[in-house]
Formats: C-alpha cells, sequence, structure tokens
C-alpha cells in the first residue's frame, strides 16, 4: 500500500502535501523478518506502473524477495493518515477499490514451488477484508500451505473501516481459523469474531485468559499473542504482552514510551515474535513475546509503516528492560 500523510501532525482535510512511503500489514512483517536475518518472501499483485515498481523497490530495498508478486492493474491500495497528537487520537481514510490486489488470482501462482522451500506463512484479517476475490485466493494459499506442513500465523487485524461491522467479517475469520498455527488475536476477537462464548461465573481477570484460552481449543490452535495497550494521550502510551498454550500463560510486563509514529506496532510484535520463536525452535515462549514487544515498542519511535532496525537493537533494548513471568 500507499501511505500519504500531512506533515506537523495536520489534518487531512486542512493538509496542502502529503508524506508518501510504502507499507502495509504482510509487506511491513516481511520487512522486519528480512532485516532480523531470515529470507523473507512477499507474495501479492502490485500495479504495471510506477507505482508498483516503487513498492517493489522498497520491498527488495530491505532484502524482500518479491518473486512472487504479480504484477498488473493500474491502482495500489491508498490510505491516508492523521497522525494523533495530545488529545486528539489518530484517523485512518482507506482508498483500496480496485487496487491491483482485487483481481488477484490463484493460477499465476506455483503454490508446490513456494511452499516446498518454506517454513512459516503468514497473513493478516486486512487481507481477509478485501473481497471475495482475494479472499478466494487466500483460501487456496492457506490450503497449499497445510498440504506442505508449513506453519502459519494469522494476525487478526480487525478495521472496522474495512468492514460493516464484526458479524459481517466474523463468517471469514471463523472460516480461516481451522488453518491458523498461531494467533495475533485479543480477547475481542475471541469474543466478536470467532464466536468464543465468555464464561461470565469467573472473575473479571480471568475472562480474557479464558476466551484465548478457548480460542486455540475451539480451533485447534498452537499459540496466542497479544498485546496490551494503555493510552496516557495520543503520543504517550504503554505496552505489555501476553502468551498462551495449553493452559500455559506467559505475560511481559509494561513498557511506557513516547511515540513518533504508532502506525506497524502491531506488525512489528508479530514479526518479533515469529523471529524469537524461529531463532529458539519454537521452544521459548517468553523470549519470543519479549522480543516481540521490544520491537513493537522500537516501531513506534521510527516514521513510516515498517521497523527497519536490526536484531542486535532490538536485544540492546530488550536486555536493558525487565520482563517477568507470572505463574
Amino acid at each position: 500500500m500507499l501511505r500519504l500523510t500531512p506533515p506537523e501532525y495536520n489534518t487531512i482535510e486542512g493538509a496542502r502535501s502529503f508524506l508518501a512511503n510504502y507499507g502495509g500489514g504482510e509487506a511491513n512483517v516481511a520487512v522486519s523478518l528480512s532485516k532480523f536475518g531470515h529470507n523473507a518472501y512477499f507474495l501479492s499483485r502490485l500495479p504495471k506502473n510506477q507505482l508498483g515498481d516503487g513498492a517493489i523497490k522498497h520491498l527488495r530495498g530491505y532484502g524482500v524477495n518479491t518473486d512472487y508478486v504479480d504484477r498488473g492493474g493500474t491502482n495500489i491500495g491508498i490510505y491516508f493518515l492523521e497522525p494523533g497528537f495530545g488529545g486528539r487520537p489518530s484517523k485512518v481514510l482507506y482508498n483500496r477499490k480496485y487496487s491491483a490486489i482485487t483481481s488477484i488470482y490463484s493460477e499465476k501462482f506455483d503454490y508446490d514451488e513456494i511452499f516446498s522451500k518454506a517454513k512459516w506463512f503468514h497473513f493478516s484479517g486486512i487481507t481477509l477484508a478485501l473481497g471475495e476475490n482475494v479472499r478466494s485466493v487466500l483460501f487456496d494459499t492457506l490450503e497449499a500451505a497445510k498440504k506442505h506442513n508449513v506453519y502459519v500465523s494469522f494476525d487478526c487485524n480487525f478495521r472496522s473501516k474495512l468492514w460493516e461491522n464484526t458479524e459481517e467479517a466474523a463468517p471469514y475469520f471463523q472460516k480461516v481459523a481451522p488453518y491458523v498455527d498461531l494467533f495475533f488475536a485479543s480477547p475481542f476477537d475471541a469474543e466478536k469474531l470467532f464466536g468464543i462464548k465468555r464464561n461470565q461465573e469467573l472473575p473479571e481477570s480471568e475472562q480474557e485468559e479464558q476466551l484465548l484460552q478457548d480460542l486455540l481449543k475451539t480451533y485447534n490452535g498452537d499459540k496466542v499473542f497479544g498485546t496490551k495497550r494503555e493510552i496516557f494521550s495520543a503520543t504517550d502510551n504503554a505496552l505489555s504482552a501476553y502468551c498462551y498454550q495449553a493452559n500455559k500463560a506467559y505475560y511481559a510486563a509494561p513498557i511506557r514510551f513516547n511515540i513518533y509514529d504508532r502506525i506497524g506496532g502491531g506488525d512489528a510484535f508479530a514479526a518479533g515474535v515469529i523471529h524469537g520463536l524461529l531463532k529458539t525452535n519454537m521452544k521459548d515462549l517468553f523470549y519470543a513475546l519479549n522480543f516481540g514487544l521490544s520491537a513493537s515498542v522500537l516501531k513506534h519511535t521510527i516514521w513510516g509503516d515498517a521497523l527497519n532496525l536490526e536484531e542486535e537493537d532490538i536485544l540492546n533494548f530488550m536486555n536493558s528492560k525487565e520482563g517477568r513471568v507470572i505463574r
């Protein structure tokens, strides 16, 4: 996608110029994983024009392989970001209709070739929101990933401006859930999108864990990761993180920080968790949790959509902070 941002914390309505950069959920994750030392491939469709060329150069510039990017169409997805400041929250406007990805087709991709050398496939709920054609390709891709025993992660990324409501989105989220090994999800996602029932008999403090543990049980998932945000102002937040797996719970303590650019924080968390799991052969969930949280916090200090720091940068920050495990 192409992001357009008014400079100097201006409003969209009042802007007379915009700063442009490329981004997008899965693309941001690919960029970060490449920076962390992994071979990252991007599967999508981009327009065959200068905007598509710019997106390709952006990805390749960070070492992301674009061999599986189909080219065609004339439009690229665009969104406008109005940065928040103080008590004024950020706002986002989407302009994605008729973008190149809406005319993507599975026949363009050799899934056996793609997944024969893959360990992990990551996708997001934003992709689910892009129409029936995109969803059809996504399900073909998920089938192929499972055929080749590729581990699958899904960042729910529910965006209210891309759906009428949660009722419209829920059937699609529930349809992809059986393919997913690792969920990046919140209690809200579990309840409103995946249909998990809240146990009102439990103390309120335990209901959030119950929702996420039941999400894993219902759909045969392996793990669920997520963050919790405390907002003091648009530019002053705190983040903590959690992980649940088979009745085990891991927590990373809150980190408070100032925000330069909030966009992409969730993608940085996902990339950090994936890296942490791959680095420890899926064994050290607490390491992955803290690496993901540290990556997300640092992303908030960088302008643009993607975290473009090295693994060493994350470790230096991570090791200067204290985490904790509860239970």
